[in-house]
C-alpha cells in the first residue's frame, strides 16, 4: 500500500517524537526499578549479593535503551535530512534536534 509524501511526512512527524518519548519513559522506568531493587537489597536476612545477577541484567537493559535512544536520534537526523532533500519538511517549528554530528562520527563501540 502506497501513501503520498504529505501523508508519510505527517505520520513520521507524529510517530518519531512519540517513539523518542517512549524510549525516555522506558529508561526512566528502569531507573526507578533499579532504585527500588537497591533500596530493598539486603533486607529480611537476604545475602548481600543475592540480587546481583538481576541488577546486572537490568543495567544491561539500560545500556541497550541508551543505545536505542542514540539510534533514534540518528534516525531523526536522517529523516530530517531526507525530508529537507525532497522538500517535504523545513523544521520551521524547531521541533527537531539540532545536528549533533552523530552521523559523521565513527560508530560507538559496544562496552558490554
Amino acid at each position: 500500500m502506497s501513501m503520498t509524501i504529505a501523508v508519510a511526512t505527517a505520520r513520521i512527524s507524529r510517530q518519531l517524537p512519540e517513539a523518542e518519548v517512549s524510549l525516555d519513559s522506558a529508561l526512566l522506568a528502569s531507573a526507578q526499578l533499579m532504585e527500588t531493587i537497591l533500596l530493598t537489597s539486603g533486607q529480611e536476612g537476604q545475602e548481600p549479593y543475592a540480587r546481583q545477577a538481576a541488577l546486572m541484567r537490568l543495567a544491561r537493559a539500560q545500556c541497550l535503551l541508551i543505545e536505542s535512544q542514540n539510534n533514534m536520534l540518528r534516525l531523526h537526523e536522517e529523516m530530517l535530512g531526507i525530508g529537507k532533500e525532497i522538500k517535504a519538511v523545513g523544521d520551521d517549528d524547531g521541533n527537531c534536534p539540532k545536528p549533533t554530528g552523530l552521523l559523521e562520527r565513527a560508530p560507538l563501540r559496544r562496552i558490554a
